[in-house]
């Protein structure tokens, strides 16, 4: 695969936040966690010009950081929509000026339908903190209001979604948000992530010398729908005794954002990944990644030494990558069948209200 061919890039452009949020590898690892924001100069290295961006879809979100965060986030957004791309946002909208927004928005609204939009992740009006611990929702409130007006100003929207994850603690709050969304002239959806079936958080809420603990549940119709596929294949990873048919069976099922999807992940620390769950694994050593991929050359996937062109054209995104979805091989790495067989079942379930 070659620059050419690629659809999507997700970029981390910062691994730091203005949130706690309790769910994240971020706030779960936060003694190894290098704060760290890309800029500006090393996006236009990366993606000099029209042939590495256009036509493409960079979205900026991440593991461990808010893009919002980045000094650069504005001077990024316009280099790649200026060179025909498209960027999409994923944030907590709780940083930046109400004037920066408005800036953000206009840039929507000009560019048109599809191409700079933002997807809003606010979980409650009065509630939001609670998952989204140290935020504030009116600062939020006012940024969306900023990024619609924006928007407005062009004769056009601003291109935006609020994206709400229901959990128990929240579920009375859905529909005032809803309306809220379409007042500001946003889509509004519900998400359901299977690690918040699988898990019940607990956040540290309050100031620093005075916080209270609140554990939060997703329960009932709230949980994930594919559950149960995702507890099959974690009896298939553990088992010992694999038959041949099960392993074809499962690898076949693997739908990989790379291969199929033809997406590249870039790494609030330059590295250049296939997907956003393989960095998450990197960072945290989970599965001893970094143990099994010790014997490749030291910086094989930094963006500061090499080209995104050079790291694509090594044997491990030629056929090792593929090859080590088998169990069998030498550098599998579980979680590609974890969180993308049986046709990525792990996945995020986002319901757009009609």
């Amino acid at each position: 695969m070659i620059i050419d061919t690629i659809k999507r890039v997700e970029l981390e452009i910062s691994s730091d936040c203005n949130a706690a949020c309790p769910g994240c590898a971020r706030t779960q690892n936060l003694d190894i966690l290098q704060p760290r924001n890309l800029t500006i100069q090393q996006i236009q290295t990366w993606f000099p010009d029209r042939r590495h961006i256009e036509d493409k879809t960079f979205k900026l979100c991440g593991v461990l950081g808010d893009p919002i965060v980045n000094p650069d986030c504005m001077a990024i957004t316009k280099w790649l929509l200026e060179h025909g791309g498209r960027v999409h946002y994923s944030t907590n909208g709780g940083r930046n000026s109400a004037d920066w927004w408005y800036e953000l928005g206009r840039l929507s609204g000009e560019y048109g339908k599809d191409v700079l939009k933002v997807h809003f992740c606010v979980d409650g009006v009065e509630t939001n903190h609670i998952y989204r611990v140290n935020t504030n929702y009116k600062i939020i409130d006012r940024n969306m209001q900023a990024y619609s007006d924006g928007g407005h100003s062009t004769g056009n929207r601003a291109e935006a979604s609020w994206i709400y994850i229901e959990f128990d603690h929240n579920s009375h709050e859905v529909e005032t948000a809803k309306n809220r969304a379409q007042e500001l002239d946003f889509r509004f959806a519900l998400r359901t992530g299977m690690r918040n079936t699988f898990h019940d958080w607990v956040a540290k809420i309050g100031k620093k010398n005075n916080k209270t603990e609140k554990t939060i549940t997703t329960t009932g119709a709230k949980e994930h729908s594919k559950v149960e596929v995702v507890k099959e294949l974690d009896r298939f990873i553990q088992s010992k005794d694999k038959s041949q048919e099960e392993i074809e069976s499962i690898v076949s099922s693997i739908s990989c954002k790379f291969y199929h999807d033809r997406e590249i992940f870039v790494s609030a620390n330059s590295s250049l990944w296939p997907c956003c769950f393989l960095w998450d694994s990197a960072f945290k050593n989970k599965d001893g990644i970094m143990d099994k991929y010790s014997s490749f050359e030291s910086g094989w996937n930094d963006l500061n030494q090499h080209s995104i062109e050079t790291i694509l054209a090594t044997e491990y995104y030629q056929t090792t990558l593929s090859d080590s979805f088998d169990p069998r091989h030498n550098k599998h790495i579980s979680r590609c069948i974890r969180t993308c067989a049986k046709n990525r079942a792990y996945h995020n379930e986002i319901k757009y209200a009609v």
